[in-house]
């Protein structure tokens, strides 16, 4: 790389300087990292005078960001930060200090390491990303696994500088934020942005107008499969907070993050689930396994702790999630509050996020996190485990005997598997649908109903499968429709109607093609959509919240007349109260029914959030209003930079 790189960036980015530190092995011996290496060919500089001086960074990497702080009301902030996408690997040189024989222990014939004495002794900026303890290419931001866990407080400004030092494409979608303000920094390439080349940087910058639980991640193909992703909580000044006189603690060791996991950036079947980017090896057949490091969570006995569970769900693999004789009282989904519910298991699809108050309030011990997967998982048992460690508890006492796919844990679930919100499991599940929002409204009658199908079925016997929405599977434009929305380009738009007009049947033949779904600006919109699979699909929507009004299981005889039977008898819909979310199920051969007030025009995406389902054509544009209501971005660019390379 040539450090035209750094003339560039000074000029079109204000960055603000940070050090690199190396990383020493056990014998004292000089280690550096492809982070390292990167950091040098892209440093970050000293900002002049100007706007950026007032930005609030972290000084250094291992430093606790200005921004991660108790919120006050009516005090923002402008939040920088300075985001290398970059190549890397998992076990590499800096995870050699893990392997030391002071922090391995056996038990039962097994290997492990002692994450507590890992944790107390090792520097906080080394950037070793064990995951399962195999070998593997990764991408990540700033050589972390997961990405890097950005905090901010409701109404606060994020400025992101985004350099992407790999050699293909990349966006970054901020999932939860609805962009009211900045629709073209929704990260989605080709319909609010370009992408972000090989060598080029791009500024994000936007109001934080969501608050609770969001994360951020790569809308790049399956980019987020691979290490792209990290969590973004959004903290409320206390008078915004209904349920902070539940819970002592809101702290960053709480956030966890979970995903399916493969190997080598192979697009299949996951072969694992990390916590927090660690867990015990599933891959059978390997040889030499290293010792197994599991994610720890610590509490103080008597303690009331707000936790932050992210599920990035890449394949067809929903988990459960519980902890040993701890109760969850579940406060919050999507970053919304709800009316406490107390379970025992939750279950996560793509996407969602859940908010559960613990009390440690158990004997002193080390009690298993559990996650178990589901559908595709199932083939090959994945289930993987942390560790909530009671602080003074042995660190390496861990009951081993009773890890097994088989366990489920014991009393209610929520957001069960196929969800029905009639209630036909109600002794022992709750449905998501039945949640009550913190702060109940009536239900305003729609001015327009969408009905949408989402399906994925095999066309012939070993030619793969088709994924389509509306009978059609979507395919990215090659412009980006936000900016070139005054162009003509809505002639290249089609939607199901439109090919029936053309004369395509789609259900007989492949329709394949932008999908763009209109809907009116300012009007209550309402969309019921089937899964016309025996699968549940994870739906989300960009730019908005939504409130699931209807969940239920029609069967697959009728699931394909759902919209004649919603108008002869109109499905159960809440007419209060209807929790708010932005990533929802829709059950195998069920619905889902989503209502929200379209108060902000522009392109935004609706799609599964099964990657392999959304990247193959399971997906749509929702465009809001009219071209002329929708805002321009300030910049001519747009955020693009020049090229840094």
């Amino acid at each position: 790389m040539k450090f035209n790189l750094v003339q560039t960036l000074v000029f079109t980015l204000c960055l603000i300087s940070v050090q690199i530190y190396g990383i020493q092995d056990a014998s004292g011996k000089r280690i550096v990292s492809k982070y390292e290496r990167i950091m040098q060919m892209y440093p970050q500089l000293s900002s002049g005078a100007g706007e950026s001086s007032q930005w609030r960074a972290a000084e250094k990497d291992n430093q606790r960001h200005p921004c991660r702080r108790d919120c006050a009301d009516k005090q923002p902030m402008t939040c920088y930060y300075y985001m290398v996408v970059h190549y890397d690997d998992t076990m590499a040189e800096t995870c050699k200090r893990y392997l030391q024989s002071k922090f391995r222990f056996k038990l039962s014939g097994k290997e492990y390491i002692d994450g507590i004495a890992l944790a107390t002794q090792l520097a906080a900026n080394d950037d070793c990303k064990y995951a399962d303890g195999l070998e593997s290419e990764v991408m990540v931001v700033n050589g972390q696994l997961p990405g890097m866990n950005i905090e901010v407080c409701y109404g606060d400004t994020v400025v992101a500088d985004v350099i992407n030092s790999m050699h293909e494409t990349t966006t970054i979608h901020w999932h939860g934020m609805h962009q009211r303000l900045t629709p073209f920094m929704d990260g989605v390439p080709h319909v609010t942005q370009y992408p972000i080349e090989a060598g080029q940087a791009f500024r994000y910058r936007f109001e934080v107008d969501h608050g609770g639980t969001n994360w951020w991640h790569s809308h790049t193909e399956h980019q987020r499969a691979f290490g792209l992703a990290g969590p973004l909580v959004v903290r409320m000044p206390p008078k915004l907070n209904p349920h902070a006189h539940l819970y002592d603690f809101d702290m960053s060791e709480h956030v966890i993050m979970i995903q399916d996991w493969v190997h080598n950036f192979v697009e299949s079947v996951a072969e694992n689930i990390l916590i927090n980017g660690r867990g015990r090896n599933l891959k059978k057949g390997v040889k030499a396994a290293k010792p197994t490091l599991y994610a720890h969570f610590p509490v103080v006995r008597g303690g009331r702790y707000r936790f932050r569970v992210i599920f990035n769900g890449v394949s067809n693999c929903p988990i459960s999630f519980s902890i040993d004789k701890h109760d969850l009282v579940v406060i919050a989904s999507d970053g919304n509050d709800i009316e406490p519910v107390e379970v025992q298991r939750i279950m996560f699809h793509g996407a969602e996020r859940f908010d559960f108050v613990l009390h440690a309030n158990q004997e002193v011990s080390n009690y298993w996190i559990r996650v178990k997967g589901y559908s595709f998982c199932a083939k090959n048992q994945l289930h993987q485990e942390a560790v909530l460690h009671y602080r003074d508890a042995d660190t390496r006492a861990l009951d081993t005997h009773t890890l097994s796919y088989a366990y489920d844990a014991p009393g209610k679930t929520l957001n069960e598997l196929g969800d029905d919100a009639s209630g036909a499991r109600a002794g022992n599940s709750i449905s998501l649908a039945n949640l009550n929002a913190q702060r109940p409204e009536p239900e305003v009658a729609p001015s327009v109903t969408f009905y949408t199908s989402m399906n994925a079925f095999e066309v012939r016997q070993g030619e793969g499968f088709r994924f389509q929405m509306d009978d059609i599977s979507f395919s990215m434009p090659k412009m980006s429709l936000l900016q070139t929305r005054n162009l003509g380009v809505g002639q290249f738009f089609c939607n199901r109607s439109q090919q029936a007009d053309l004369g395509f049947n789609c259900r007989q033949r492949h329709c394949q093609c932008s999908n763009v779904i209109q809907v009116p600006a300012n009007q209550q919109v309402e969309f019921v959509i089937s899964s016309l699979s025996q699968t549940p699909h994870p739906i989300h929507l960009h730019g908005y919240t939504f409130r699931v009004v209807g969940m239920g299981v029609l069967g697959e005889q009728k699931i394909g007349q759902i919209e004649q039977i919603d108008k002869k008898t109109p499905l159960p819909r809440r007419a209060k109260g209807a929790p708010l979310k932005d990533s929802v199920q829709v059950p195998a051969f069920g619905y889902t029914i989503l209502r929200f007030y379209s108060n902000s025009p522009g392109y935004w995406m609706f799609h599964c959030h099964i990657s392999p389902h959304s990247e193959n054509g399971m997906a749509a544009v929702v465009r809001v209003g009219e071209d002329v209501e929708m805002k321009m971005c300030p910049v001519s660019n747009c955020g693009l930079c020049s090229s840094v390379a």
